[in-house]
């Protein structure tokens, strides 16, 4: 707010002690507020810095983000606690299909034998043939589909080998992963389902917590405004003691007897006598205001102490080992579910392939089992030959029946495997996303600890230093501000100066008629207009405002 200032450097020397002292109050009153002013920006200045770390805090546990890690650690607790019962099943499931696939070799290994043993038998064919055309032909033809069925069969029997090996890599995960598990199951996974239902109960007092920063905040921020407006008595009360020093000094350059100098004296000494009381009133509302922030700081420094405290950052710092501690077994699920992951990608292509060959089995045995009926049919039509060769044609064909029965076994066991690679992974949804969620809630976790360790290092000490601060200076305030009984004696002066009150000669009158109105015109508050107004003489127009700027409030005081 802007005031009209009173020009005292072209005054002439004071001689008037009363006089002489208001001046020197009026000039010192800024300097004593400006100490006031500097330590309530200095206050305001930490207060804010200390809220605004503990809102650190609030933001980083919010319930958006370590709600969230809350549930996700709950989770991860009952994921692993589970493991060692799905290892013990997917360990039975792991030796049905290496089981299966074992049986599977040996009938596919079954079958290469066979096909061999049946190129054996077209040899014999040969010899016994003595080299007649028709069957050298015939075991030629023969042979290049024994060539094709054994290829085909190679083929299966390396896809085998190489599910075997998987299943074995699966196993070998399995164990290590079950080692974890037997360390730390259920313990760690016990303690962590614990911190995260206290974590869950910590976020609840974290939001307490943004509820009584907030109102504490609103309580600083109330009794910041009183303090503010308490200051502006500073420069009000210099504005009147310098309209009391013009005003004297205005008398004694108008040469005002002493009737009428003993009337503007009353006056001005009513005029102290208001602004001691208004002084009195702001200046205690001031340095109340400033004591009264003393319990908010306190306030403050508690909620700064109970994060250091077990609630605050010893429990997160707990909080962060038991998640560290989830690690090693977290790394060992997560290969063992890759492995898993993998496994069950080469069932599934085993499946498929087998599948897919099961056909061109088939087309194997059909092709010996025609081989035997043709090498009968040749028999009989080439006489002591045929019944040589024909003795050889009995053994194809039993082979032929024996490759059949093999082969639909391989197809039954096939159909076996296919059920069974439906069943090997650790259950749950989301298992390959563990690792992560543990990263995630771990990051939440850490940041928390972050700021809350530079809220207690930082904001303990300005909340410890805002306490000494407000406490001290409200005290030294009070002590440099007690103007009250100096300008309360300055009032008294001035009455004792101006005597009984007489009756006003003319010449009192006509000095007063000039001096009163100069006097109003130094005026810049409604308060002293009011004051004045009751001094004004029979017949004197009303004391008028002065012209204010667009800024100012002349009502206000």
């Amino acid at each position: 707010m802007l005031y009209e200032m009173i020009d005292t450097a072209g005054i002439e020397p004071v001689e008037c002690p009363i006089r002489r002292d208001l001046a020197r109050l009026a000039a010192e009153l800024d300097t004593r507020f400006l100490r006031a002013g500097t330590v309530l920006a200095d206050a305001i200045a930490l207060v804010d810095r200390i809220i605004a770390g503990l809102d650190t805090v609030v933001e980083a546990l919010g319930e958006e983000r370590a709600g969230a890690a809350a549930r996700d650690l709950a989770a991860i607790a009952a994921r692993i606690t589970a493991l060692p019962t799905e290892l013990g099943e997917r360990s039975t499931e792991v030796r049905t299909i290496a089981a299966i696939a074992a049986v599977l070799r040996q009938q596919v290994l079954d079958m290469h034998r066979s096909l061999r043993v049946l190129g054996i038998y077209g040899m014999n064919i040969k010899i016994a043939a003595s080299g007649e055309a028709q069957f050298v032909g015939f075991v030629d033809g023969m042979n290049g589909k024994l060539a094709s069925g054994e290829a085909l069969l190679s083929g299966l029997i390396a896809t085998l080998k190489e599910l075997e090996a998987g299943l074995s890599r699966v196993q070998q995960v399995d164990r290590l992963l079950a080692a974890e598990c037997a360390k730390a199951v259920p313990a760690v996974p016990e303690r962590l389902a614990a911190d995260a239902a206290r974590l869950d109960d910590h976020l609840r007092g974290v939001a307490s917590l943004a509820h009584r920063v907030a109102a504490i905040a609103r309580s600083i921020q109330a009794k910041v405004g009183v303090v503010l407006g308490a200051l502006q008595v500073g420069d009000s009360t210099r504005q009147r003691l310098e309209h009391v020093v013009s005003s004297l000094h205005i008398v004694e350059s108008h040469g005002c007897g002493a009737g009428a100098a003993a009337y503007v004296d009353r006056l001005l000494a009513a005029q102290l006598d208001a602004i001691v009381a208004s002084f009195e009133r702001e200046t205690r509302a001031l340095v109340g205001s400033l004591v009264a922030l003393v319990p908010d700081a306190h306030a403050l420094l508690e909620l700064i102490g109970e994060q250091a405290g077990d609630d605050g950052r010893g429990f997160l710092s707990r909080l962060d080992d038991s998640v560290s501690e989830m690690d090693r077994i977290i790394f060992q699920l997560q290969s063992a579910q890759h492995q898993a992951q993998r496994m069950t990608t080469l069932v599934a292509t085993t499946v498929s392939d087998l599948t897919h060959r099961v056909g061109s089995l088939r087309r194997i045995r059909t092709d010996v089992q025609d081989i035997a009926t043709n090498t009968r049919l040749l028999c009989r039509r080439h006489g002591a030959v045929g019944r040589a060769v024909a003795v050889v044609a009995q053994e194809v064909d039993a082979y032929a029946r024996d490759l059949g029965t093999t082969t639909d076994q391989v197809a039954r066991t096939i159909g076996r495997l296919a059920d069974a690679e439906g069943t090997l992974s650790l259950r749950g949804a989301g298992t390959c996303d563990i690792g992560e969620m543990l990263g995630g809630a771990l990051g939440v976790i850490r940041q928390a600890c972050h700021r809350t360790e530079q809220v207690v290092r930082a904001g303990g000490d300005e909340a410890a230093r805002l306490v000494e601060v407000v406490r001290t200076t409200a005290s030294e305030l009070a002590a440099e501000l007690a103007l009250s009984d100096t300008m309360a004696a300055l009032a008294a002066a001035l009455t004792a100066r101006a005597g009984e009150d007489a009756a006003l000669t003319a010449a009192d009158e006509s000095s007063l008629r000039e001096v009163l109105p100069a006097i109003a015109r130094l005026y810049t508050m409604a308060g002293e207009r009011q004051i004045h107004a009751s001094y004004q003489l029979p017949g004197m127009d009303a004391v008028l405002a002065a012209p204010v700027a667009d800024d100012e409030d002349d009502g206000l005081f």
